[in-house]
């Protein structure tokens, strides 16, 4: 009889004991949840973008060609920081940014994302990176640059046409018929510059009138053009391989349009992009297979680069800083794989490098 008494106590006590720990795990397990959902509200990444004015650089970062992994990076130089969300536009629109990222440009306070092979633009307002309008129907657009107040032309690669967009209701509001692959554009003297990349000529058009009235022969393949300091328009044809095509750099006048110097390439292999100048506007850059510089009253190009490439290494983008003339160059690696910006003195020595996207190709300092 003791002994049931002392088994039915026992088995209450464990019973008791087995109650109260399976409320104390309850808890516990309660406790965790609760611990793990305040860690993940703590560590959300916000939506905001660091990009601050006068700070620093944007990254054009194209992707991968068909993947939809264009993204848009901010460099701050005055902490050597990438900005801590990295990509700017997705988070700031809950959105990807869109198939290749070509090019950026700063029309009326705000920066117009030119996405290829999207064929749209995206105004954005470039403190917070966040969308302002969409600007959508264009075939495969390459360069945005506004041509007078309220009118913005932007090439394209296959619509044979330059499109005239209207900046203030941001929609395709007419276009310029220009056969092939118009390319980089800029404004001066009262004259749209056009690079088309499938002929040899530059091309001049009346911003007033929206019609093309002369044109310059050069070389193959028109990629890229600037006004010098000296005040001449420089352009780099980079011709074309497959073609068989050679290019060449020349320097025109643009006062009487007369070409004032040239440097021919003396093989269709020899493909520079990027031409650039220097902060003292006496030398030149461009990439292939490196960084070549060299002398405006230089006769000949150097045979060998003022910076090497690695074989791990692509050169795909270029500029120079407007206050310390330091050089920055996007290497876009393999193309697929996260790409880097590789910082150089004005002297060709490595200062550091930074983080980008995938295929990253240009740049805009803000």
């Amino acid at each position: 009889m003791m002994l049931t008494f002392i088994k039915a106590e026992w088995i209450k006590t464990l019973n008791r004991f087995l109650k109260l720990n399976r409320l104390l795990g309850f808890g516990i397990f309660l406790f965790v949840i609760q611990f793990l959902i305040s860690c993940k509200e703590k560590t959300k990444i916000e939506p905001t973008s660091t990009s601050q004015k006068g700070k620093g650089f944007f990254v054009v970062n194209e992707g991968t060609f068909t993947m939809g992994n264009a993204s848009i990076y901010f460099i701050n130089l005055e902490n050597d920081s990438l900005n801590t969300n990295e990509d700017l536009f997705k988070p700031s629109n809950n959105r990807p940014l869109g198939d290749v990222f070509q090019s950026m440009s700063y029309i009326n306070e705000q920066a117009w994302l030119v996405v290829n092979n999207s064929g749209k633009i995206e105004v954005i307002d470039p403190s917070t990176c966040k969308s302002v309008a969409v600007i959508k129907g264009l075939k495969s657009p390459r360069f945005a640059c506004e041509v007078s107040p309220g009118k913005v032309y932007v090439t394209d690669l296959y619509s044979n046409t330059i499109h005239i967009i209207d900046s203030k209701n941001y929609v395709n509001s007419g276009e310029i018929k220009c056969k092939g692959w118009t390319e980089d554009l800029l404004v001066y003297k009262n004259k749209v510059w056009v690079c088309n990349h499938n002929s040899q000529f530059i091309y001049l058009i009346d911003p007033s009138t929206d019609l093309l009235t002369d044109s310059i022969e050069v070389a193959y393949g028109g990629s890229n053009l600037f006004i010098g300091k000296e005040g001449n328009i420089w352009v780099l044809c980079s011709g074309d391989n497959l073609k068989n095509k050679t290019g060449g750099i020349f320097s025109i006048d643009a006062n009487n349009l007369k070409i004032n110097k040239k440097w021919l390439f003396d093989n269709s292999n020899f493909n520079p992009i990027k031409l650039k100048e220097n902060l003292g506007g006496d030398s030149l850059y461009f990439i292939t297979n490196g960084i070549y510089k060299y002398s405006k009253n230089e006769n000949i190009i150097p045979s060998s680069p003022f910076i090497s490439q690695s074989s791990s290494s692509n050169f795909y983008g270029l500029t120079i800083h407007p206050k310390s003339g330091n050089l920055f160059v996007a290497d876009a690696r393999d193309f697929v794989s996260r790409g880097r910006i590789l910082q150089y003195s004005s002297n060709g020595d490595f200062i550091k490098d930074y983080k980008a996207g995938g295929v990253p190709s240009e740049f805009m300092f803000w």
